[in-house]
């Protein structure tokens, strides 16, 4: 059992609602056990989380959806850093939206993209296979993948072969035949472009020219049998149920060393590597991932048991865990919306976010985002300077007009304490540099590692009257604000 410290705790949230704000922090160490602090986390027993809210539209016109795309990025990230009372709700909807991809560019609608989201906050910490199966039929995903054009005459593998090679069981534990069996099941389903709702083909008019769209032939997926009678809409359902059940690793498949192992094993230990990597560090021990994935198994793909197991293990709080991830882009910008108390549309800017590595709601292909050092070079860092420095000048706009203070999260500085209003140049500040510093970053809830809060005195020492407001954007550049 991890130790109840505040190192841990404030690790701990970081990685699960991704700031690691003073009130929890406080709100969680007055807690008995880690192990109480973790389920307070997850919404277990008498902390169930509250049934999410979902954004309301306010441009309704038909050539409005790039305006809701934006309402939806701002809603949410609004929700990240500052509305959710369980941001952890938004931190897996964050991380499924990235593994069962979707995006809004192909999709073609903020409301499709909005119901898909919807899911992933509501049951992103209930079953996996439910909310897999659910989600398979949505049409955002019948677009993304192209399941919409999967038709028995002109199958489109896109769907089936993704969602074993990326979203459930791993590329190298399937054969070609056992894709085209899932392509077959999965055919039928398809969607009203302009209504954007979702059709079975079968029940289309019949014609004596029309063709049958679903493939109702029985196949043999996995070492079972699928496609062998009952409701033809949920033969693919069945594809799922073999991955996550009964299914077996064929002798044919690419990855030797799982040949003949159940397909239930395989897929648990990939998606358990998936959410190690995403919420510790990139190198997963073995013995974790094995502890993951029997937890998974044993709780019948139950979500938040398995999440529960990793938060628990004494590896997530080793030094190399502690230190090894860099915040996504997505995650710092959530971290500078809390600390300058602003609101996600009048700050961030996402026509710069595309060139951090990570726009929210454009993943940049069904692989998802890639996280961590992809982050840390010359032009996505670059980028991250110019979304600090809008923010700075965003906060800012009451410090050069007649209110003449800085707003943070817990207060504020006014022109005075920074500048003081004597004549240039003989003035004197209310505050020194080393309390304009550190009053600065109390208010944003930035905790300064020493030696960067000696380079930031440093700074203001040296910097003229009217460059002393520059400190707001050094401290988001800080590297404290980096780390996850």
């Amino acid at each position: 059992m991890p130790v109840k410290k505040e190192r841990n705790v404030r690790h701990l949230l970081r990685r699960t609602e991704f700031i690691d704000r003073q009130s929890r922090v406080d709100e969680l160490m007055g807690l008995t056990t880690f192990a109480d602090i973790v389920d307070n986390i997850l919404g277990t027993a008498a902390h169930r989380l509250p049934a999410p809210p979902s954004v309301v539209f306010q441009n309704t016109g038909e050539d409005d959806n790039w305006r809701r795309g934006q309402e939806l990025a701002h809603f949410w990230f609004d929700r990240m850093a500052n509305d959710s009372p369980r941001p952890m709700q938004e931190k897996m909807a964050l991380f499924w939206h990235g593994h069962l991809v979707s995006e809004i560019g192909k999709v073609g609608s903020a409301e499709l993209m909005r119901e898909q989201i919807d899911l992933y906050r509501r049951d992103g910490l209930d079953n996996f296979r439910d909310m897999v199966t659910e989600m398979s039929t949505q049409v955002a995903m019948l677009r993304y993948l192209d399941n919409n054009r999967n038709e028995a005459d002109s199958p489109n593998q896109n769907f089936a072969r993704e969602l074993m090679e990326l979203f459930l069981l791993e590329v190298g534990n399937y054969t070609e035949a056992d894709v085209e069996a899932a392509t077959a099941a999965w055919t039928g389903h398809s969607d009203n472009w302009q209504t954007g709702e979702y059709v079975w083909l079968d029940d289309l008019p019949k014609e004596r020219w029309t063709p049958i769209f679903h493939d109702s032939s029985v196949k043999q997926f996995l070492g079972q049998t699928i496609n062998n009678g009952g409701d033809p809409r949920r033969h693919g359902d069945e594809t799922i149920e073999v991955i996550l059940g009964n299914g077996v690793v064929p002798s044919g498949a690419d990855k030797v060393h799982n040949r003949g192992r159940p397909t239930r094993l395989v897929a648990a230990e990939f998606l358990s590597r998936k959410l190690w990597v995403d919420f510790a560090n990139q190198a997963p021990p073995a013995a974790v991932i094995d502890a993951m994935r029997d937890a998974f198994v044993a709780a019948d793909f139950d979500i938040l048991p398995w999440v529960r197991t990793m938060l628990l293990r004494d590896e997530f709080y080793a030094e190399e865990v502690l230190t090894g991830l860099v915040r996504s882009p997505i995650d710092w910008i959530a971290s500078l919306l809390y600390a300058l108390d602003l609101r996600s549309k009048d700050a961030t800017p996402m026509w710069l976010m595309g060139n951090t590595g990570q726009l929210i709601l454009h993943p940049p292909n069904v692989s998802g985002w890639k996280i961590n050092g992809y982050y840390v070079n010359a032009s996505e860092m670059e980028a991250r300077a110019r979304i600090a420095q809008g923010f700075a000048w965003t906060a800012g706009r009451t410090y050069w007009d007649d209110s003449g203070y800085l707003q943070f999260r817990h207060g504020r500085l006014t022109r005075d304490e920074l500048i003081a209003a004597g004549p240039w140049p003989d003035y004197i500040p209310t505050m020194s540099d080393e309390e304009v510093v550190d009053n600065m970053s109390d208010l944003m809830e930035v905790t300064l590692a020493a030696p960067t809060r000696e380079r930031l005195i440093d700074h203001l020492a040296a910097a003229g009257r009217w460059e002393r407001s520059d400190l707001v954007f050094l401290i988001l550049l800080a590297p404290e604000l980096h780390v996850a």
